[in-house]
């Protein structure tokens, strides 16, 4: 019986330890951020935490205007310019002082032309504004 019982404790504490380590703690989102921009090197994803998180998105020859929500590790990316229709989801997390955005996946649904979008993630960098 004990055996069973510290089986049982081994098998949460593991459990705990593993769910524990999957979600950021962070001392701010990337979204209360003040006086800066965070984007891509080649400016193909760009948003402005100052402006409530608007920004662009650019994909082929198109540039989408969206805004970013932020949750605890996971993004919204909205196109305003089509009533605020999810563009994609991700997950984020910093890396050294920059946003690394990953896991990404578009809205092949709503933007056919997404389903050639092979990107997976993108690092964006802080620029002062």
């Amino acid at each position: 019986m004990k055996k069973t019982a510290c089986m049982v404790i081994a098998v949460i504490m593991l459990v705990c330890i593993v769910f524990s380590g999957c979600t950021g703690s962070y001392d701010k989102s990337p979204d209360q951020y003040d006086k800066i921009r965070w984007a891509a090197p080649d400016y193909s994803f760009i948003i402005n935490p100052t402006d409530d998180c608007k920004g662009t998105y650019k994909f082929d020859d198109t540039k989408y205007n969206i805004k970013v929500e932020f949750d605890t590790v996971t993004l919204t990316a909205y196109d305003t310019d089509k009533k605020d229709t999810v563009l994609f989801k991700a997950d984020w997390m910093y890396e050294d002082d920059d946003l690394y955005i990953y896991n990404i996946v578009f809205n092949t649904t709503e933007y056919k032309n997404f389903e050639d979008n092979f990107a997976e993630f993108v690092t964006l960098k802080q620029e002062k504004i």
